[in-house]
């Protein structure tokens, strides 16, 4: 079996990063409602060194780091690789929220 991205050894992080890339194309949430889940704090805890680095230059070169900057870096699939996937769903389960999805009221 194949999952995008190349992560066949692990079905649960393809699946993470498929939602979280279809969440962001499909404007069910943006940039700025992952931050809002993978703060900073969240971010350096988690990722790399090697790819904060790439974070940090990305956003010195443009001049500022900003959500899409960052997630420009940081992809979802980087996202579902590092970041505690509890965290994830919370932006998932948040977003569904707001579209009305689920019943369950996430603040």
């Amino acid at each position: 079996m194949v999952y995008r991205f190349g992560m066949s050894q692990d079905p649960r992080k393809a699946w993470f990063a498929n939602v979280v890339k279809s969440g962001l194309e499909n404007q069910i949430f943006n940039p700025s409602d992952v931050l809002a889940h993978a703060t900073p704090d969240v971010l350096a805890s988690h990722l790399p060194p090697e790819l904060l680095s790439k974070v940090l230059a990305a956003s010195l070169a443009a001049g500022a780091m900003t959500p899409e900057r960052v997630l420009e870096t940081v992809t979802p699939e980087m996202l579902a690789t590092h970041i505690p996937h509890e965290v994830l769903w919370a932006c998932i389960a948040a977003a569904a929220a707001r579209a009305g999805v689920t019943n369950v009221v996430v603040s």
